[in-house]
């Protein structure tokens, strides 16, 4: 239980950064300092939560708990960078790293599968 509270406080926390960075209601106009101290703390946790944070399994059903929550997120994401473009591309103004984010998804997702398949 403690780990999952860690794990919700860490998500919560990680939302209201990024809602802050973005700004999207126009709420606040914060000076470049503060603007960009804002951005290397947003950096750090996503790096931080994406790359260092982990989670332990401890026996099977754990494991595939864990891989079904990574599907999910794959997917989640293909579905929001997918209508992102279809809106950018309807008011013709794509941002490249849209397409990129894209691209690197389901390429590195192929060739996984291909990795796996072959040396598994």
């Amino acid at each position: 239980m403690k780990n999952n509270i860690f794990q919700i406080a860490t998500g919560v926390t990680l939302s209201v950064l990024l809602l802050l960075l973005s700004d999207p209601f126009m709420l606040w106009m914060p000076p470049m300092a503060a603007m960009s101290a804002l951005l290397v703390i947003v950096l750090l946790m996503l790096v931080w939560t994406g790359f260092i944070m982990y989670e332990k399994s401890h026996d099977e059903r754990e494991l595939l708990h864990k891989m079904h929550g990574g599907r999910i997120a794959y997917l989640l994401g293909i579905a929001v960078l997918t209508i992102a473009l279809l809106e950018q591309g309807l008011t013709h103004h794509i941002d490249p790293w849209i397409a990129l984010s894209l691209a690197v998804m389901v390429i590195g997702k192929i060739s996984t599968h291909l990795y796996l398949d072959t040396y598994r």
